[in-house]
């Protein structure tokens, strides 16, 4: 009996083409229309370089008249594998994705010489540091605003950073150039979404006040507000915890980029 090819990625993004086929092929405009996404997300989506959210598949597949919970359940199987190494590999993400040990050996001896010579860059144990160029905002944003609900936020939106923690969950940070703001987004894997809350946190280290917090219940993924970039050098970090019936799921150690 011959074995089926494992999911991918581009099989993903070719079945959601055929899809759209199967729906009428509406134009990029129509289906922007109907989901409320820009058309530039919606492009990539179907292009299959990278996986679509969660939030804009879910828009993507109601547009179509879809199966939305298949296609989130083989959303959630790719983003995992995505996210966690095979049997007896290093535990670590590259920022292409690739769980590649020796990537990450690489990459921690560049942090270290980095370190050594004082540049300030680097990546440690649960961190990861970048440094996204200083933009001045094109649009004017209020900070505690919803990122994906801003037009002008989402669609030119990037991820900073990403880790796993606890071993089911994928924290990330995003970052918007058009709004000059970060948010915070915690997915969970566990299987323990029903009854159960998710909560996360952005937040200025330096600043500790300046914070953003979000709790929703019965979610997989949960993002937080807007929160503006400082006009300094310095790091936004976001944590959050996970709820699992009495018990409490800590997402430590906080992922950290430069905020500025």
């Amino acid at each position: 009996m011959t074995t089926p090819p494992p999911d991918s990625v581009s099989q993903f993004a070719a079945d959601l083409r055929n899809m759209r086929l199967a729906a009428g092929n509406p134009t990029l405009e129509a289906l922007a229309v109907r989901s409320g996404r820009g058309k530039t997300m919606l492009a990539e989506a179907f292009q299959g370089s990278a996986l679509p959210s969660r939030e804009t598949l879910v828009l993507i597949i109601k547009a179509l008249d879809g199966d939305t919970d298949a296609w989130v359940a083989r959303w959630t199987r790719l983003r995992l594998a995505a996210v966690e190494p095979s049997s007896g590999a290093q535990r670590a993400i590259t920022s292409n994705g690739d769980n590649a040990a020796a990537g990450w050996w690489l990459i921690v001896l560049v942090g270290v010489v980095c370190l050594a010579v004082g540049v300030g860059f680097g990546i440690m144990a649960g961190r990861r540091i970048y440094a996204p160029s200083p933009v001045v905002p094109s649009v004017a944003v209020t900070p505690g605003a919803d990122p994906w609900a801003v037009p002008d936020c989402k669609d030119d939106a990037a991820r900073q950073g990403f880790g796993t923690r606890a071993d089911h969950y994928l924290v990330e940070i995003f970052w918007s150039p058009n709004c000059n703001a970060m948010w915070g987004q915690i997915t969970r894997f566990d299987g323990a979404l029903q009854g159960n809350a998710l909560t996360a946190v952005v937040t200025l280290p330096y600043e500790p006040t300046t914070t953003q917090t979000v709790t929703a219940t019965d979610v997989q993924t949960v993002h937080t507000p807007l929160l503006l970039s400082p006009g300094r050098t310095g790091s936004v970090c976001v944590t959050g915890t996970a709820q699992i019936g009495a018990d409490e799921v800590d997402l430590s150690p906080p992922l950290c980029v430069d905020g500025r």
